[in-house]
């Protein structure tokens, strides 16, 4: 099986696509990358494909993976996640007019939509910290508050599950339009300079 990285030939060798991924994942790893597409004959496989013992199994004629740098990976992160929470904000305002509007039941499905985004978003952080390129006393020394941030996103979430709890749309709603905004600013700008750091985390940046 002939088994690319980043479209360059490893000479490696291997029976099946298991083990050509993990001889793939050696080399990525000695160079300080990590594997993030993969495709086999030329049809990409997907997470549940890779994790599938039966597909590992499986002969090939080709393995291609592409590589990206931890920093690299973690800076897109970062910055999509930024983007993210501005989507989340933009949601918000809407389920807080429809709660004004009476429209209770379209406003709290769009509510949904936005907690789940949150939800994603601190997954994606606490993912990306697990890499290991950023370190909390690092960010802190640099002047990016990550704690104090997540803390008051924390907070605020629970006032509002609080006034959703107590189905209070009143609440809800000002808590969306007057109480949100200013920590979904302050979290998307401390994602943004986690992208940054991530950045200068780069070989040569």
């Amino acid at each position: 099986m002939r088994i690319l990285l980043d479209n360059c030939d490893t000479n490696l060798t291997a029976d099946t696509v298991g083990s050509a991924l993990r001889e793939a994942s050696v080399v990525a790893e000695r160079a300080g990358r990590l594997i993030i597409e993969v495709s086999v004959d030329g049809v990409a496989w997907s997470e549940e494909d890779l994790a599938s013992a039966e597909f590992a199994a499986r002969p090939a004629g080709e393995l291609r993976c592409a590589t990206v740098h931890p920093a690299e990976l973690l800076r897109d992160t970062f910055a999509n996640a930024a983007d993210a929470v501005l989507n989340a904000e933009s949601i918000q305002r809407g389920a807080a007019q429809l709660l004004q509007r009476g429209q209770g039941r379209e406003a709290y499905d769009l509510l949904a939509q936005a907690l789940a985004i949150w939800g994603s978003v601190q997954t994606a952080i606490s993912q990306g910290l697990a890499l290991g390129i950023l370190s909390r006393d690092a960010l802190a020394a640099s002047g990016i508050d990550l704690d104090g941030t997540v803390q008051s996103l924390d907070a605020q979430l629970r006032r509002l599950r609080d006034a959703m709890v107590a189905q209070d749309a009143t609440a809800v709603a000002d808590c969306l339009l007057y109480e949100f905004p200013s920590t979904s600013r302050a979290f998307a700008a401390m994602l943004a300079d986690l992208a940054k750091a991530s950045h200068a985390a780069l070989p040569n940046a």
